[in-house]
């Protein structure tokens, strides 16, 4: 069997690697001349900082063992990239600077693919039997419907074609409008109002925000099975205490500025959260945030919803993309990926067709969720497991279910829970790491409820286990040299804890050794 594979971003690299391994024929269409889609060197900023951990950022069964916890920069990531293809050997079947004109099915139901050499400028077609997209989410700008914007006489800059400061040197001192409030616009925004005369950030409401590293601890080390058991509202009362707290305690401005922002903001499990708190070094350095959105532009004159009018130079878009798989046939487009199985599967084409890579996690890293679905699909493909019957209805049940846990953000593109998704996934596969008892494996039980969930935890068992992650699953590095390890009475102690309070928790009333992590099939949210 001859798969193809579009795109050689994060998702589609996992893509190669898990159905080589199970011995198909794959060939990759990359339209940039190396790896790593956003995160090669033409794919984005360079100033991009991880706004998760690299133990997150891997990919489960070639963790980063030798390193301490850390956030890494693009260009070192793009190198773990590298070493990963390289290590696994299959770098060779990826065509460069090939791109995708269109994508047809056959009545033979292979798909006819049409190709551009970006070389060579040759076209010519090739077939498969079976196709992944993994093309990524940032291909079609998003550019906001605002009454005049048209008539805009000054500069119009979408924060995809930001590459550094340098490039927008001629801004100095301009009066420049900012639009948008997702993780790369907290630098964009940072970074050139830096060197603007005046500026404001317009936003339709206030973002929820959540520090790269609180306390000195990244957040994806926070966010344990445990937090994710609890329903929706209390985890929104418990951040904004502690935010009260920090208020209360510290001096820094920025913290102050953060904690305000979040403490006013929807709620942190319902919506889409920015994981960085860079905006707020500009916002205590003069950006002015206006909140409640734009009537209309005119001209160069803006006019906010609150009666508020000003002049600017330029307009920055940090608003985002579009989903657009352009070459995909216009009879096959898809409005919401959540009406795809697992948001990979279209049902009519059952396991003729994959899109891996679309899914977005509130929290943790996307190489996670789009290696389970590749294992997922790959195992389909052999023959090991099968799609199910009924998956437009499956689908439909799981887009209510994450617009319902979502529910600040309901229509974000394709957000999930990363821990339930990827829960869900692994279930189906087999590889779902089974759970400790507390009083018998003491240090399984603390890593499984309230350490962290990095990938390596999916290789413990089932189809693609790994030796390496059996032996170092529980050996979590350290952040900083303060850290350590709980020693038996620790994990005693908070084994009892976390029984007393699953014996107060109205949501668990089950024997002990029935507990379990909510998965994406149960809901308890708001």
């Amino acid at each position: 069997m001859r798969v193809g594979v579009i795109g050689a971003g994060l998702s589609g690299l996992a893509a190669i690697k898990e159905l080589k391994e199970k011995g198909f024929d794959v060939v990759c269409y990359e339209q940039r001349e190396d790896i790593g889609g956003v995160f090669s060197d033409t794919g984005s900023y360079d100033s991009v900082l991880l706004t998760v951990s690299n133990y997150f950022m891997a990919y489960s069964d070639f963790m980063p063992y030798e390193e301490d916890i850390k956030f890494w920069t693009r260009g070192e990531y793009k190198h773990y990239l590298n070493r990963y293809v390289d290590h696994f050997k299959f770098r060779d079947d990826i065509l460069f600077n090939h791109s995708i004109d269109a994508v047809t099915k056959m009545t033979d139901n292979r798909w006819n693919l049409d190709i551009v050499n970006q070389k060579t400028g040759k076209k010519y077609s090739d077939k498969v039997d079976k196709l992944v997209i993994s093309s990524g989410q940032f291909q079609k700008p998003n550019i906001p419907d605002i009454p005049g914007i048209s008539s805009f006489s000054g500069e119009i800059i979408h924060s995809s074609t930001y590459k550094s400061i340098e490039q927008l040197n001629h801004l100095k001192g301009k009066h420049i409008l900012f639009l948008g409030m997702g993780e790369s616009a907290a630098d964009v925004v940072t970074e050139i109002s830096a060197i603007a005369g005046e500026s404001t950030l317009s936003l339709r409401r206030k973002h929820v925000f959540s520090m790269r590293a609180p306390r000195g601890t990244p957040i994806d080390v926070l966010q344990s099975r445990h937090w994710h058991t609890l329903p929706a509202p209390l985890k929104a009362n418990i951040v904004r205490d502690n935010w009260k707290q920090e208020i209360n305690q510290t001096s820094d401005p920025i913290l102050r500025e953060v904690g305000n922002h979040i403490i006013s903001a929807p709620d942190e499990p319902g919506s889409v959260v920015t994981k960085t708190e860079r905006i707020f070094e500009s916002i205590s350095n003069g950006l002015e945030v206006n909140i409640g959105g734009i009537k209309k532009i005119t001209n160069k004159k803006v006019t906010f919803n609150d009666g508020t009018e000003k002049s600017f130079d330029a307009i920055v878009l940090c608003t985002g993309f579009k989903f657009s798989v352009p070459f995909l046939d216009p009879i096959h487009k898809i409005e919401d990926i959540r009406d795809c199985y697992l948001q990979t599967f279209i049902p009519e084409f059952g396991d003729s067709l994959a899109l891996i890579g679309f899914v977005r996690p509130q929290q943790g890293g996307v190489p996670l969720l789009s290696e389970t679905i590749a294992r997922y699909y790959a195992l389909v493909l052999s023959g090991e497991k099968k799609l199910p019957t009924r998956m437009r209805e499956k689908a439909l049940q799981d887009k209510e279910r994450w617009r319902n846990e979502f529910y600040e953000t309901p229509d974000v593109f394709g957000l999930v829970n990363g821990l339930r998704f990827v829960e869900q996934v692994a279930e189906l596969i087999g590889c779902r790491p089974p759970e400790p008892t507390p009083f018998f494996q003491h240090r399984k039980f603390i890593t499984y409820w309230f350490h962290h969930i990095w990938p390596c935890q999916y290789r413990l068992i089932g189809p693609g286990a790994r030796e390496e992650a059996r032996s170092k699953w529980l050996e979590a590095p350290c952040f900083n040299a303060k850290d350590r390890c709980p020693t038996l009475k620790d994990e005693i102690g908070m084994s009892l804890e976390f029984l007393k309070l699953r014996a107060k928790d109205k949501l668990s009333q089950k024997p002990i050794n029935k507990i379990r992590p909510i998965l994406a099939t149960e809901q308890y949210t708001a």
